[in-house]
């Protein structure tokens, strides 16, 4: 089997692991905080970027320069788990999915207007598709119900933001230094904001929160290990079986069904990131071809 294909194999139990997690959340309801929920997801992340930091000798904060940059990596990673949880427990969990893992189209928003990168034809078509997508799925009605779909997409913004700081940071921090910053910074908010809304967990309830810690913790461990194995840009669109996963877990566990609406707007959603992916790969391919 070679690397590539470890690779693919990888991300998809790294995908299915954090489809599992997103299971887990939606079954423990609201009977556990959402904040609890985010702090366990990241408690056990944590342990694990700390001996990955050791193991590679990395420092712990990063360097003195990179400091900032860190903290709003893991600022907006937060933002993007404590919104995907919140979506979770509030709608669909293929919708919730399908939502936050738009996130690739804001890291193109974003690089447009942070660091300047010029929109191609097909990124801006990706983006409409992907934008007319949302709608659908999000179906805006302009009252409470359409609230949690929103938070699904500021959830999805969260992460584009914390993708494009960890892009600037590629080369300066090691990967290992980045997820116990994120762990940390999402530990110390989350319990910070639980305060008097956390609640002592019962015997299925201790289950289920390790639960969310365990498949986070393999989910994460997975990811990080295929995108050492391969160009992240070859498999990193395997993350949108996610929403394949996610909707037949949820069909399977809590006969939740999807939409004809929400399925159009999938179908959209995916055709962008099929879109995206090729053209990254071909000009990937060109580059290598005229070296």
């Amino acid at each position: 089997m070679s690397n590539k294909q470890k690779a693919i194999l990888l991300m998809v139990v790294s995908t299915l692991s954090f489809s599992f997690m997103q299971l887990i959340v939606k079954i423990a309801g609201p009977d556990i905080p959402t904040m609890e929920k985010v702090f366990f997801r990241n408690f056990i992340t944590l342990f694990l970027g700390l001996f990955l930091v050791f193991k590679d000798k990395a420092p712990i904060f990063g360097k003195k320069e990179n400091r900032l940059a860190l903290l709003c990596r893991s600022v907006f990673g937060f933002i993007g788990v404590a919104g995907y949880f919140y979506a979770t427990n509030n709608m669909n969990v293929a919708d919730a999915s399908l939502l936050h893992r738009s996130s690739p189209f804001f890291v193109i928003i974003f690089s447009a207007i942070f660091l300047r990168n010029r929109l191609t034809r097909v990124q801006i078509s990706a983006l409409l598709l992907a934008f007319v997508g949302s709608v659908l799925v999000i179906n805006p009605s302009f009252n409470v119900n359409v609230l949690p779909a929103l938070v699904g997409l500021i959830s999805a913004a969260g992460a584009g933001g914390a993708y494009v700081i960890i892009n600037y940071l590629k080369g300066k921090e090691s990967n290992s230094t980045i997820v116990f910053c994120f762990s940390l910074v999402s530990c110390t908010l989350s319990a910070l904001m639980s305060g008097s809304d956390f609640i002592m967990p019962n015997g299925i309830q201790w289950v289920m929160l390790l639960g969310i810690g365990i498949f986070a913790g393999i989910g994460q461990i997975a990811l990080t290990q295929a995108y050492k194995m391969t160009n992240p840009g070859e498999v990193s669109i395997i993350n949108y079986l996610g929403i394949i996963f996610s909707a037949i877990l949820g069909f399977v566990f809590l006969n939740e069904r999807i939409s004809t609406r929400s399925f159009i707007g999938i179908a959209l959603i995916l055709t962008a990131a099929l879109l995206l992916y090729f053209m990254k790969n071909s000009k990937e391919i060109g580059r290598s071809k005229a070296a």
